[in-house]
């Protein structure tokens, strides 16, 4: 089974939110290889620029602000790798016109390149236009709840 992670999925984990433990425990089934997961490049230039302004915030400067972005980004390029996608992926996202948000379109297009059979994110109603999903769209909890159990 391989599962697609958004953005905000690493952002709940990093920043410690909500939903953070059942993000955990998704990270603990891709690190025992229970299942397999992907993201997309664009998840990890947002991670970067998401961590280093934490990072800020907390008061660190470079060069350990540079360092500890990496680390951070790093340990999230361990756990999955990044998904493939091509020219024709990137103009169907551009012109899906179920989605609002043209990221999350381009999040949706790779998951459904690299044959995601979910796709999990904290907003929901960011996927509920689409149509026909050959991708099972679930929240960090509800994929725990339904898959991991």
């Amino acid at each position: 089974m391989k599962v697609f992670l958004d953005t905000n999925v690493f952002v709940e984990y990093i920043f410690e939110r909500e939903q953070f433990a059942s993000v955990q425990r998704i990270f603990q089934a891709l690190r025992n290889k229970q299942i397999e997961g992907i993201t997309s490049c664009a998840t990890f230039y947002t991670l970067a620029y998401l961590s280093e302004q934490m990072l800020k915030h907390k008061g660190i400067h470079r060069p350990e602000l540079t360092e500890q972005t990496r680390k951070i980004v790093r340990s999230m390029l361990y756990l999955v790798p990044v998904g493939n996608m091509d020219y024709d992926d990137m103009i169907t996202g551009v012109d899906d016109t179920a989605f609002s948000d043209i990221e999350d379109s381009f999040q949706y297009q790779c998951a459904l390149r690299n044959r995601c059979d979910y796709l999990i994110t904290i907003n929901i109603n960011d996927f509920s236009n689409v149509q026909e999903s050959f991708v099972e769209v679930l929240s960090p909890t509800d994929f725990v709840d339904k898959v991991l159990k």
